[in-house]
């Protein structure tokens, strides 16, 4: 089973809508960087937002592995393409190293992905995963999307509709 690396955005949005216990529960190794780990966390906790402390919870009781990116070359060759945070540059330089599934959601972070063979997901598939093994129920996934919508995560009517018709099945 590939190692999960997150980036910020699932991790702030599933512990936003009440699910770190789903990131607890699912199977795998979960991984990201300390870039991400300072954004969720400090970042979260100096803006004063309720999931950093939820989140910081997770990264102290080792639910997540903070992980370097190793190759600085690959990661420097990452942060020239325009519009990529420097979160989604160590993602992506993790999940390649690792040979991880990187859980991003920007737009330039998987076309990105896609150019370098980089084995990448976003938010929606830690649901669907936690369906799959038996972590939440469809009916709560469905209703986690949309308050992760409300609460500001982004996506396509189309997308929604997929990832509905992807939870349906699961």
């Amino acid at each position: 089973m590939k190692p999960l690396v997150f980036n910020s955005t699932p991790l702030i949005y599933l512990a936003k809508v009440g699910l770190s216990k789903v990131l607890e529960d699912l199977k795998g190794e979960k991984v990201t960087s300390p870039e991400v780990k300072r954004e969720v966390v400090d970042e979260g906790k100096r803006k004063g937002v309720p999931d950093a402390i939820v989140l910081e919870k997770l990264f102290s009781s080792k639910v997540f592995r903070v992980v370097e990116p190793k190759d600085k070359e690959f990661l420097s060759r990452l942060l020239r393409t325009r519009g990529l945070h420097v979160t989604d540059a160590e993602v992506l330089a993790l999940a390649r190293e690792l040979n991880g599934l990187a859980l991003v959601d920007d737009e330039v972070a998987r076309k990105t992905a896609k150019v370098y063979g980089i084995a990448y997901a976003g938010t929606p598939y830690v649901l669907v995963r936690a369906v799959y093994e038996g972590v939440m129920t469809k009916e709560r996934a469905k209703q986690a999307v949309n308050e992760m919508v409300f609460a500001g995560w982004r996506c396509s009517v189309e997308t929604y509709v997929q990832i509905m018709e992807a939870l349906e099945k699961a």
